[in-house]
């Protein structure tokens, strides 16, 4: 899948500069997905003391971990990087400001490493080829490449995750396919991360490489998911404005969790003029104090939620419903903000709402679900939830003995 109207002289115009800042190493979830990736890697591939190159690596946070549980030496490319004046860059580690092309061919490597940048390209091909032209006929130089999961984003919805410098996404077919016409032999492809991302391992091949064209079924289903996404989104956006407009009407403070890409997608469609949302919260210290770009709200640490106390969060990545949780009982919250026992992946595919009623001068928060990539938590409360599974609905008691059941989508079921 590609973005047929993509400009490249627009994206030169909004390239990643020394200041962008993506990290998602501050966040624990994040950070366990890492050091378990690093810690398979280093197992799979023998890495003990060995080269790692890193293409796109930004400020290093995922080379930094494997060099440092494997005792591994690491280059890492990137036009992006700038370093901190308090970053302690390790020994093992070094940073060259530049692409990844042929000239440093003689870069020793035994593993070369490239997630989240392959998207980026409006020719994939063309850093495939780079790649293969590098390894040459070394049977013994493994490639790991990670990219957000086509695959994910269609069949849940997952629109948020559109966003204008990912002009490519791939599925697993077309991912194989990309890197065996390249000359590349594939090892493994797998989804991760809740099947939010999609990798592939991968050696030069003895032959020419060329993909067999197989059964074309997946090609078929992905072009109708593709075309179904036009009057989903629509509805989807439509169901969001008629949803802020009543929370603007009474005057419900409204925030949002994680201040990433899904995030400035998400924000300049649905409230670019910040009338609803006012903040919106992230792990993410080095994002803390600047804004959404163009929506302008302004991004905030987990404790300035105590102040703020928001009747609804938005997260916008259902997978740190956990992590987040946590958090707010750190905060000082007697509620848990997600039903306890509802699977992860059943929570990022279904809709969910819960309705709390008005109890005289006790006004209860709404906690709602919506679309594939949102989940909702409901701001501090007096009162304690548990969830409990009937047939196909779900029933919630509170403290208060209060009721609700709702219905769960086709998808959401044991």
């Amino acid at each position: 899948m590609f973005n047929r109207t993509y400009d490249s002289e627009f994206a030169e115009a909004a390239q990643y500069e020394e200041e962008y800042e993506n990290s998602q190493m501050f966040s624990p979830r994040f950070r366990r997905y890492a050091e378990e990736l690093s810690d398979e890697l280093i197992a799979t591939y023998d890495l003990p003391h060995k080269n790692v190159v890193e293409i796109g690596g930004g400020k290093g946070d995922f080379l930094r971990i494997l060099c440092d549980r494997g005792k591994n030496f690491g280059v890492s490319f990137g036009p992006s990087y700038k370093p901190e004046r308090v970053d302690d860059i390790p020994t093992n580690v070094r940073f060259i400001v530049d692409y990844y092309t042929e000239k440093y061919a003689s870069e020793p490597a035994d593993l070369i490493v490239c997630r989240h940048v392959l998207e980026h390209f409006s020719s994939p091909r063309d850093l495939i080829t780079t790649v293969r032209k590098v390894v040459n006929n070394r049977k013994d130089l493994s490639i790991y490449f990670e990219v957000p999961n086509g695959n994910f984003i269609l069949h849940e919805r997952a629109w948020w995750e559109f966003i204008y410098q990912h002009c490519s996404y791939f599925t697993k077919k077309s991912l194989v396919t990309l890197f065996a016409e390249c000359g590349f032999k594939v090892r493994g492809v797998r989804e991760r991360f809740g099947g939010q991302f999609l990798t592939i391992e991968a050696c030069a091949a003895s032959s020419d490489g060329s993909a067999k064209n197989g059964d074309c079924g997946e090609l078929v289903e992905t072009a109708a998911l593709c075309e179904a996404i036009g009057p989903a989104f629509n509805a989807c956006v439509a169901n969001w404005l008629d949803y802020f407009g009543k929370q603007r009407a009474d005057g419900r403070r409204v925030i949002v969790w994680g201040a990433g890409a899904k995030a400035v997608t998400f924000l300049n469609i649905v409230d670019p003029g910040r009338s609803v949302v006012s903040h919106v919260v992230d792990v993410n210290p080095r994002k803390v104090g600047r804004f959404i770009a163009r929506s302008g709200q302004e991004i905030v640490e987990p404790n300035a939620l105590r102040e703020l106390r928001p009747h609804v969060t938005i997260v916008m990545n259902p997978i740190y419903r956990g992590e987040i949780s946590r958090l707010w009982v750190g905060l000082g919250s007697t509620s848990n903000c997600w039903p306890p026992n509802i699977p992860e992946q059943a929570a990022a595919t279904s809709t969910i709402f819960l309705e709390r009623p008005t109890w005289a001068s006790q006004v209860v928060d709404r906690a709602v679900a919506m679309t594939s990539t949102l989940s909702w938590i409901s701001g501090p409360s007096p009162y304690r939830m548990r969830c409990l599974p009937k047939q196909n609905s779900i029933s919630l008691r509170c403290g208060f003995r209060s009721r609700w059941r709702f219905v769960r989508h086709a998808r959401y079921c044991n």
